[in-house]
Parts: C-alpha cells; sequence; structure tokens
C-alpha cells in the first residue's frame, strides 16, 4: 500500500457535529485546520435558529460549516428560500441535502431531488452540496430505489449546474463500500464520493449506531475476520485503520474510483478523531505488512 494514497484521502478530511453538542466541544480552532469542513448533523426537533447559530460559529472559528438540510423538514418553497437566506447571512456555502428521519413529510418536500430540483440553492449562492450516500442499503429502503433516485438528483445537480459529491454512511469494513462505488460508476454516477468513518470512539456506542443505522453488511465482513468482532468489543477505542487502509488501496488499484475523500462521524470524540486524522494526512504513520496504519507521532 503506497501512503501517499492515504494522505491523498485524508487531505481534506471533513467531521461531522450536531448543534446539540456544539456548545461542549473544544474550540474548533484548537482540533481542525483552517477551513476543515464541519458538518451539522440534522436532528428533529432541533430549532432551525440553533443550526444557523452553530454555522455562525463554525464559520467564525474559520472552518466551513456544512448544516445537513433534511427535505422532510421543510413545508414549502417559501420556507426553504428563508432558510436558504438564514444560511448565506452567515458565510455557508456549502451544504448537505437529505430526505431526513422524519417519516411523514411536514409540507411538499418528501426527498432530497425536490430540493436540488427547486432552484433556490444557487439562488442563495449554493453550489457546493453533498448527497448521503448508502453503501450498505437502508433499512426502509430497497437497493434499486435507492439507485434509482441517486441517478436522478445527479442528473438534476448536473442541470442545475450544482457541483455535487457523495457521503456515504459509516462502515467497519472496506468491502462493501468498494463494491457499492463500482455499482453506482458502473450505472453512470461520476461525482466525487466520500468515505464515511466512525470516528475514536468507543465500540459500544459505535456498534449502537451501527445497528441503528444498518450497517450490516461491514459488521458481517469484520465477523469473518479472524477475531475481527472480538477485538472491535474488547478495544477501549475504535480506529478505523483497517477500513481506511482498503478504501486507500481500492482507489490506489483503479484510477477511475470515485472514493476521493474521508469524513469522521466523531460520536463525541472529535478530539481524538481530529488528532488521529490530523497525524495521517501529516504522513505521521507507518502501514505493516498486515495492512494495518499506525500512527507514529
Amino acid at each position: 500500500m503506497d501512503p501517499a494514497v492515504v494522505r491523498q484521502l485524508m487531505a481534506r478530511f471533513s467531521v461531522e457535529i450536531t448543534p446539540r453538542e456544539a456548545p461542549t466541544l473544544p474550540p474548533l480552532a484548537d482540533v481542525l485546520a483552517p477551513g476543515t469542513a464541519v458538518y451539522l448533523t440534522f436532528l428533529p426537533h432541533t430549532p432551525w435558529a440553533d443550526t444557523v447559530a452553530v454555522a455562525r460559529s463554525v464559520r467564525d472559528a474559520g472552518m466551513r460549516p456544512v448544516p445537513h438540510l433534511a427535505a422532510r423538514a421543510v413545508p414549502d418553497h417559501a420556507t426553504l428560500r428563508r432558510m436558504l437566506a438564514d444560511l448565506a447571512a452567515v458565510g455557508v456555502r456549502d451544504l448537505l441535502v437529505l430526505a431526513g428521519s422524519l417519516t411523514t413529510p411536514v409540507g411538499e418536500f418528501h426527498e432530497a431531488a425536490q430540493v436540488l430540483d427547486s432552484g433556490l440553492l444557487a439562488d442563495a449562492g449554493i453550489t457546493r452540496v453533498g448527497i448521503v450516500g448508502h453503501p450498505e442499503g437502508h433499512p426502509d429502503v430497497d437497493d434499486d430505489e435507492l439507485l434509482r433516485a441517486l441517478l436522478a438528483k445527479c442528473r438534476i445537480a448536473r442541470e442545475r449546474g450544482l457541483d455535487l459529491h457523495l457521503v456515504t454512511q459509516f462502515a467497519f469494513a472496506p468491502e462493501p463500500i468498494v463494491a457499492w462505488e463500482r455499482r453506482i460508476r458502473a450505472h453512470g454516477v461520476d461525482v466525487p464520493v466520500h468515505v464515511g468513518l466512525p470516528g475514536l470512539t468507543t465500540p459500544a456506542r459505535l456498534l449502537r449506531f451501527g445497528l441503528r443505522c444498518g450497517v450490516g453488511a461491514s459488521l458481517k465482513v469484520l465477523r469473518q475476520q479472524a477475531g475481527g468482532v472480538l477485538r472491535l468489543a474488547t478495544s477501549p477505542v475504535h480506529h478505523p485503520d483497517a477500513t481506511l487502509v482498503g478504501v486507500a488501496a481500492a482507489a490506489a488499484a483503479d484510477p477511475a474510483c470515485l472514493l476521493r475523500g474521508i469524513h469522521f462521524f466523531p460520536f463525541g470524540a472529535l478530539a481524538p478523531t481530529a488528532a488521529w486524522a490530523g497525524d495521517i494526512r501529516d504522513g505521521h504513520f507507518v502501514v505493516d505488512d498486515r495492512d494495518r496504519l499506525r500512527v507514529t507521532a
């Protein structure tokens, strides 16, 4: 494994936080490089004003705020226009658009494609847009429908002049991510994919979130590895190095591969996750003969 490929993937890694946890985090400038993309998770029942306020604080810290906008939580076009104006007023130029976890839409939007096709994003000066990728499927949507929706969003983004990228769910193993990337690419998807990885948090928390998010395929891969689940369950902190190295190997082996970056879900462990990721970005690591990564800083 060429360490340069790992560093290339990690060169502009991004992180995700929630508006609720933001007040308890260390100053972002103390743990992240200037310009780091900081995604702001959508949580039902969190006031929109809180998201806007955290986006402003992220911008003031020298970072790039990327709020989530959940289509099903937006009642109508007029409200969407106001929400986007709120974000633009605090310097937001990037957005992640998703359907959202609400089972019943509150209004006329029920999927991310409708927001992309509204024409209102570019009107607000927002042209860099992320959408969610599901390498291990979705508990409520079959794979064929996910692919149809993904292709529709890519087409709309091209027509609307949006700079689109994909951010995937986090996974415990590289194999489902690599297989999914090859499948969507074969169907014509050509936008960059930022691979979601869990941060350096506790295995118990990861397994809880993993089962909730439907990452069963990578858990199955982990079970097939000698001692994989036991290693995860008995480690005080999970390091996603094996998945990172596997993703880098796939990117190195295929010049057309869409896997272009890494996005971290810290799950409350922002500081250690950022420190570990920063060491890798800066080249302070080695990859051993078992394709395991070890930080040397």
